[in-house]
């Protein structure tokens, strides 16, 4: 049951109140719409979604840092595909395909030696590519976890 106030300044004020109180609905029901469109957009492109990880490497020059690439994609073959083109990206001339990973990876150097790892943990995925890396002052350049 509703109640009708008379007095035509107070039911201006009741309508206006009204108003703002739709008005500020509306204006949240957007701002959450938008938060939640952005979300999903942000969260699909850009958070860790990937199931497969990979590295390329391009180690033959010798007297320079190895040049390496870092990718991900819902395949192996697009993970791979990735890690090869930011490879090249970085200057590699001759960059082939180090690894694959559904879980976590990762690469080690030292300059000159490369060893790489793949693991369930960051962790021991770091720990197997140093354990891999031939070098004496091998360190981690790259690590990733799905």
């Amino acid at each position: 049951m509703g109640y009708q106030i008379c007095f035509p300044s107070v039911m201006w004020r009741v309508e206006r109140v009204q108003g703002i109180v739709t008005i500020m609905k509306s204006i949240v029901r957007i701002v959450l719409l938008t938060a939640f469109a952005t979300t999903a957009i942000a969260g699909g492109a850009l958070a860790g979604d990937s199931k497969w990880g990979a590295f390329a490497v391009d180690s033959s020059d010798k007297t320079k840092e190895p040049y390496y690439g870092v990718g991900g994609g819902d395949t192996e073959k697009e993970a791979s595909d990735y890690a090869m083109k930011f490879c090249n990206e970085e200057g590699g001339k001759d960059c082939t395909l180090a690894m694959t990973y559904e879980q976590c990876g990762a690469l080690a150097s030292d300059g000159k030696s490369i060893g790489w790892g793949k693991a369930p943990t960051k962790k021991k995925a770091e720990e197997q590519s140093i354990q891999g890396c031939d070098g004496d002052s091998c360190k981690i350049v790259a690590s990733d976890c799905n």
